[in-house]
């Protein structure tokens, strides 16, 4: 099973920050973790067995709670929000290329 570092480590070779000097950890795991609250708001049966009204913070350690193969649309969300944080005018590229991914492939 994937971890969050997991899709950290999968977002940083897309955003061509590998040895991770512009992105830290901590502020992609703050991402993810919003990530995975989109993804619960549009697929509620992501949470099967733990509709808890509590959020969960995941660390990079935890294993993502979502099916595997939806692991992609994650590094896909990730992608998108730390190129909007790096470029005001990626709305409008590669940035929302990335959102539109994710929400397309959510909803079916």
């Amino acid at each position: 099973m994937a971890t969050f570092q997991n899709i950290i480590n999968d977002a940083r070779v897309d955003l061509n920050d590998v040895a991770g000097t512009r992105y830290t950890d901590a502020q992609m795991i703050g991402y993810a973790n919003d990530g995975v609250q989109e993804m619960y708001r549009y697929r509620p049966d992501f949470r099967l067995g733990n509709y808890s009204a509590a959020t969960t913070t995941y660390v990079a350690g935890d294993n993502l709670p979502i099916p595997d193969q939806y692991r992609m649309l994650l590094t896909n969300y990730l992608v998108f929000r730390c190129e909007v944080r790096d470029d005001e005018y990626a709305v409008d590229g590669r940035a929302a290329a990335f959102l539109m991914r994710f929400e397309k492939e959510l909803k079916k």
